[in-house]
């Protein structure tokens, strides 16, 4: 489960555009992610798992 309070920078996979928004809960894992202010997409918070990771990383 994502940390609600942080803020992350995430890459919308279907606009492709930089943002950066906290997740938003939802009633399972599954359905905790970001709304894109761009397109309006969900982005699952797993899609961005592999994003997030990279840039705690370093």
């Amino acid at each position: 489960m994502p940390d609600l309070e942080q803020t992350y920078d995430v890459e919308c996979p279907h606009c492709h555009k930089p943002f950066s928004a906290q997740p938003v809960a939802g009633r399972a894992a599954r359905y905790a992610g970001f709304k894109c202010p761009h397109c309006r997409l969900f982005v699952p918070f797993e899609r961005i798992g592999d994003q997030a990771q990279a840039a705690g990383g370093e």
